[in-house]
C-alpha cells in the first residue's frame, strides 16, 4: 500500500509542476508587455530627437515612427489579453486543485474496493497455482504463442515444462526442459525434469540421454531422490541386478523412516533379489520357468515333467542350473528352427532374467535378422527390447 501512496504523491507533484505555469502565466505576460511598451515609447522619443538634430531625414524618421507604432499597438493587444488571462485565473486554480485531488481520490477508491495487499503473481506462480482447466489452458496457449514468436525466452520454457509434465505431455515437457537448460543454464531441477520426462516419454526405458541428465542432476544436488531412483532402475534394465540391489540398500540405509518412497524402494529391492536368486521354495517352479524360457518340446536335453516336479525340492543352485539348461535347450532349438518368434521372445527374456545382457542383445539381433521383413514381428521384438532396456 505504501507503494501506491508514493505513486499518488508523485503523480500529484508532476501534475502540479506541469500546470503551475498556466496558473501564473497571466501576471508574467502582463509584466513583459508593460516593459515592452516603455521601451517602444523611449525609442519613439529617440527618433524625434535624432530628426530634430538632423541625424536622420524625414522619410527615415517617418518609417521608424510607423514601425515603432506598429510594435506599440501589438504590445497594447498583449496587455489586453493579459487582463483576460487574469480573469481566467480562478479557472486555472480549479484545474490545479483537480490535478491534486483526482490522484488522491483514485487512491482512496483503490484502497476501499481494490486489493492492495494481494501479492503479485509472476508467470511461474500463475502456471503452477490451482486453477480451472479452462483458465490454465488459455494461459498455456498464450505462453506457447509467445514462445513461438520468441523462442529464446528461457523463463517461458522453464515455466511451461512442469505444466506439460502434469498433463502427461512428456515429449513436450522434455523439449521444454531442454530449451530452458540451454537458455538459462543447468540446474538440478531442470536436469532431473528433463531426464524424468525422457523416461516417461520412452515408456519407462532409461535412455542414454536420460541417464546423462539424471547423473548430472544427482551430482549437482545429491539430495534429489528422483534421479537416484531412475538411475537404479536403469541398472535393472541393463541386467545389473547385483549393482541395483546394492544401490537400493544404500538408499534405504540413508532414508528417513517416514520417507514416502521408502516402501516402493523396499518392494523393488525384494523383486530384484527374487530375480537374482531364482525361484524359491515358496514359488511355483513351472511358472518361473515359463516366465523365463518356457517349456520346450520333449526331446534330448529338454526337462521332462518329472524334472520340473523334482525341481520343487531343489536348492537354489540346482534350480538355477536347471533353468540354465532349459535356456540352452531353447537356444539350441532355435538354431534348428529359427522361425519360432515366440521362442525368440522367450529366449531374450530368459537371458535378461539370468542377468546375461550380452547374450540377450545377441539373441535380439539374430531374431531381428531372421524377421527383417516382418513388421509385426519386429514390433514385438522392439517392444520387448524397450521393456527390458536392451539396445541392439
Amino acid at each position: 500500500m505504501l507503494l501506491w501512496i508514493i505513486f499518488a504523491g508523485l503523480t500529484a507533484l508532476v501534475l502540479f509542476a506541469l500546470l503551475r505555469p498556466l496558473a501564473s502565466g497571466g501576471a508574467s505576460d502582463e509584466s513583459r508587455a508593460a516593459f515592452d511598451a516603455t521601451v517602444y515609447r523611449d525609442q519613439l522619443g529617440e527618433v524625434e530627437s535624432d530628426h530634430e538634430r538632423g541625424l536622420i531625414g524625414e522619410a527615415d524618421a517617418e518609417a521608424a515612427r510607423i514601425e515603432i507604432a506598429r510594435r506599440l499597438l501589438a504590445t497594447d493587444a498583449e496587455e489586453r489579453g493579459s487582463v483576460r488571462q487574469q480573469a481566467r485565473a480562478p479557472a486555472k486554480a480549479v484545474a490545479v486543485g483537480l490535478a491534486v485531488i483526482l490522484p488522491l481520490l483514485a487512491l482512496g477508491v483503490y484502497l476501499v474496493y481494490g486489493s492492495p495487499r494481494l501479492p503479485d503473481q509472476p508467470l511461474v506462480a500463475r502456471l503452477q497455482a490451482p486453477a480451472s482447466d479452462k483458465n490454465l489452458e488459455a494461459l498455456v496457449a498464450r505462453v506457447e504463442t509467445r514462445l513461438r514468436a520468441h523462442p529464446d525466452e528461457g523463463e517461458g520454457w522453464d515455466a511451461i515444462a512442469p505444466v506439460y509434465m502434469g498433463w502427461h505431455r512428456y515429449a513436450d515437457a522434455a523439449e521444454a526442459f531442454r530449451q530452458a537448460t540451454l537458455l538459462l543454464g543447468e540446474s538440478p531441477k531442470r536436469l532431473a525434469g528433463y531426464g524424468q520426462a525422457l523416461v516417461l516419454a520412452n515408456d519407462g526405458v532409461v535412455s542414454e540421454d536420460a541417464r546423462v541428465a539424471l547423473e548430472r542432476a544427482s551430482a549437482l544436488d545429491p539430495d534429489l531422490i528422483q534421479p537416484k531412483l531412475l538411475l537404479i532402475i536403469a541398472k535393472e534394465q541393463d541386467g545389473q541386478l547385483t549393482a541395483a540391489i546394492e544401490a537400493w540398500r544404500t538408499l534405504i540405509a540413508s532414508a528417513p523412516a517416514d520417507a514416502p518412497w521408502r516402501k516402493l524402494v523396499e518392494e523393488r529391492m525384494a523383486q530384484d533379489e527374487a530375480r537374482l536368486a531364482g525361484p524359491g521354495p515358496d514359488k511355483s517352479v513351472p511358472d518361473q520357468l515359463a516366465a523365463t524360457a518356457g517349456t520346450p518340446p520333449q526331446g534330448k536335453g529338454a526337462p521332462t515333467p518329472e524334472d520340473i516336479a523334482a525341481a520343487q525340492s531343489m536348492n537354489p543352485a540346482d534350480r538355477q542350473g536347471m533353468i540354465e539348461r532349459m535356456v540352452k535347450g531353447l537356444a539350441d532349438r532355435l538354431t534348428q528352427n529359427s522361425d519360432d518368434l515366440a521362442g525368440w521372445l522367450k529366449l531374450v527374456r530368459a537371458y535378461s532374467v539370468l542377468d546375461r545382457k550380452d547374450d540377450a542383445v545377441k539373441a535380439l539381433e539374430r531374431a531381428k535378422t531372421q524377421f527383417s521383413g516382418d513388421a509385426a514381428a519386429l514390433g514385438q521384438l522392439d517392444a520387448l527390447a524397450a521393456e527390458l532396456g536392451l539396445k541392439s
